[in-house]
């Protein structure tokens, strides 16, 4: 060997080392582009008496600043971020379709509850009861809104997911398609960096979608997702599809795609459970819809219905202008059953809300394993109960979780299930009955009033009913101060439950007054101190025009604890309904900031490996530029000496 070819190999390494630079510099803004460096070993000597004589250098081969480790921490940073940022964006827009202090649901219970009290202030005036209908159908536009927006984010979370799948079969199409030519190209012998990166580019794309795990088997990625389930596997990829939810035809699911592309029934399709997509856009999307959207309408739709029910059992309880018992003011619908469109069984199933007053506030799943018939919250998926069969009939019924449930006809086959849901239907359903002033029950179909010639300090409450009441007779109760004692010319019934006979005295205490029924759900509250011979009487109302002690009462459902136990009220149990959501949205904004925070950890600890440093660059540019020169020297030394050898023998 040479000092002339000695001097070429370094003069090709050097080369070498100013192309990789170049290619370095060129490509420090291009998106996962990785840090290329050339490798150079001495090449092998020649062997002489004298020793092995040195052969030059050759350049190896050109790798890549590349840490697998440092790569699969980024994209599973890159994953959660995605999901927790997608998850805030779309709550964020639930959070401002529910905040609003001005226009809310919120606003108009409050309007109504108002409204209500001014009907029953002045029962007979027209213009209030008109009032009271108009605040009524703002509170119905403003259900049947909030139902559009829901229904909307809905679609767009379908919609998103739609682009999020031909994404990730764009993606997956490319790995699989990257792994063949990697394998070809490697084949020759050197790493095809460019192919490489291409490769590695595409599974960080796929991550912001989705969380995946990547496993490397002869030379080609193998992607996977949830437990298991194949993306890629060698040069294969397998195409997902956004398809109709088996479970809510709202809603969409993703699935496997048929190989050959032709259709398939919801029978042949394989499903992917949502859990399946526990990171990224897709993951982000499917939590917001399971964990907030579908729960917050079930809520709300709760509350709806409530309302309505609350109203209209009060409002049953009094009489309108015409002086006939109160009838329905709202309407919510039913609930909303869907058989899962793989069910094999051809069962149909009945469900209703045991007390409307007090609805569930979720989903629910019912689902038959051949032995039991299970209800399960959708949300959570814990059980919550069973159904039985009747031992003679065989019928299934059951009540669980506030629902009447029962399979009408058909029957269950093992793995079967429905959907159902009790309330999330009823903001679109709600509705007023009716638009007629009149129909507005303020007057209690009882009238309590104290005796015209009464002279003591005592008082009486305006008679209240229950369902079922009935007004057989006038009651008239006389005191007797002497023994402290009030009589009735019917019988009548005292708090503890003891009846009394017609004219037999029972013992009134000035200092704790006494409430008092007729027995068949009227009553009323006797309150301060009698004079002797004092009357009280509780008879039927002959009209409806002056009274207005029922709609006091149905404005009071505004602030009766009657929700949760007895802890909220209709407004209170809405204002908790806001911050429920404004405080997710709150705690999602600060997890997404944190996971935003360990993706640029995650980056920086990456590119510090496989980013390009200019700075480097640049120093290495100048040390292949001196080591070009130096190597020019040598051969021009070269040369220089093989002429005066030449010169020697001329």
């Amino acid at each position: 060997m040479s000092l002339f070819d000695i001097g070429v190999s370094g003069l090709n390494a050097a080369q070498w080392g100013l192309t990789t630079t170049g290619q370095n510099i060129s490509n420090a803004a291009t998106p996962g582009y990785t840090q290329e460096k050339p490798v150079y070993q001495e090449a092998s000597g020649q062997y002489t008496t004298s020793g092995y004589l040195g052969s030059g250098v050759t350049t190896a081969t050109v790798t890549r600043s590349y840490s697998s480790f440092l790569t699969t921490q980024l994209n599973a940073a890159q994953s959660t971020s995605s999901s927790l940022s997608t998850y805030y964006s779309m709550l964020s827009q639930l959070n401002n379709l529910v905040g609003d202090p001005t226009t809310g649901i919120g606003a108009g219970m409050t309007s109504y509850f108002t409204s209500l009290q001014s009907v029953a202030n002045s029962p007979a005036t027209t213009s209030t009861r008109q009032s009271l209908m108009s605040s009524g159908q703002s509170l119905v536009d403003q259900m049947n809104a909030a139902a559009a927006n829901y229904n909307q984010l809905r679609s767009g979370v379908n919609q998103s997911l739609t682009n999020a799948v031909t994404q990730i079969n764009s993606y997956t199409s490319q790995i699989a398609a990257l792994n063949g030519q990697i394998v070809t190209a490697s084949a020759q012998g050197q790493p095809p960096n460019q192919l490489l990166d291409a490769r590695d580019q595409a599974v960080s794309n796929l991550s912001q979608l989705t969380n995946v795990q990547v496993t490397t088997v002869n030379g080609m990625y193998n992607v996977s997702i949830g437990t298991g389930q194949p993306l890629v596997s060698g040069t294969t990829g397998y195409q997902l599809q956004a398809v109709t939810s088996t479970s809510d035809p709202s809603e969409l699911s993703i699935a496997y795609a048929s190989p050959t592309g032709s259709p398939q029934t919801p029978a042949q399709t394989q499903y992917l459970p949502d859990s399946t997509f526990g990171g990224g856009t897709v993951g982000g999307l499917l939590a917001f819809r399971s964990q907030s959207l579908d729960p917050a309408q079930a809520q709300l739709g709760s509350l709806a219905t409530s309302f309505a029910a609350q109203l209209n059992q009060q409002n049953s309880l009094g009489v309108d202008l015409n002086g006939n018992p109160g009838t329905a003011l709202f309407s919510t619908g039913s609930p909303t059953t869907y058989a899962n469109s793989r069910n094999t069984g051809n069962a149909q199933l009945s469900v209703s809300i045991a007390d409307p007053t007090q609805p569930p506030s979720s989903n629910y799943t019912l689902s038959y394993n051949g032995t039991n018939y299970t209800l399960t919250d959708s949300a959570s998926g814990a059980a919550l109960g069973t159904l039985t069969a009747d031992p003679t009939t065989g019928a299934v019924s059951g009540t669980v979780a506030g629902l009447n449930i029962s399979l009408t006809s058909g029957t269950m086959k093992a793995g079967d299930s429905f959907t159902i849901q009790p309330t999330s239907g009823a903001l679109a359903a709600f509705s007023l009955v009716t638009t007629n002033p009149t129909a507005i029950a303020a007057a209690s179909p009882a009238v309590a009033s104290a005796g015209a010639s009464n002279a003591g300090t005592a008082n009486i409450s305006a008679a209240t009913v229950i369902a079922g009441y009935s007004i057989p007779s006038s009651m008239t109760l006389t005191y007797n101060s002497t023994a402290q004692q009030l009589t009735s010319n019917v019988q009548v019934t005292l708090p503890n439950g003891t009846t009394v006979a017609a004219g037999t005295p029972f013992a009134y205490s000035p200092a704790q007054g006494l409430t008092i029924s007729n027995g068949t759900g009227v009553s009323a509250t006797i309150s301060g101190t009698p004079a002797n011979g004092d009357t009280f009487t509780i008879a039927a109302n002959q009209g409806g025009s002056s009274d207005g002690s029922n709609a006091l009462a149905m404005a009071n459902l505004g602030t009766a604890k009657s929700l949760n136990g007895g802890t909220d009220s209709l407004t209170s149990a809405y204002a908790n309904y806001v911050n429920q959501i404004g405080n997710e949205t709150n705690n999602l904004q600060s997890s997404s900031t944190s996971a935003t925070a360990v993706l640029t950890q995650a980056t920086s600890a990456q590119q510090s490996v496989s980013g390009v440093n200019l700075n480097e660059e640049a120093a290495n540019l100048i040390q292949y530029q001196q080591l070009y020169q130096a190597n020019s020297k040598v051969i021009q030394t070269a040369s220089t000496l093989f002429t005066t050898l030449l010169g020697i023998f001329n």
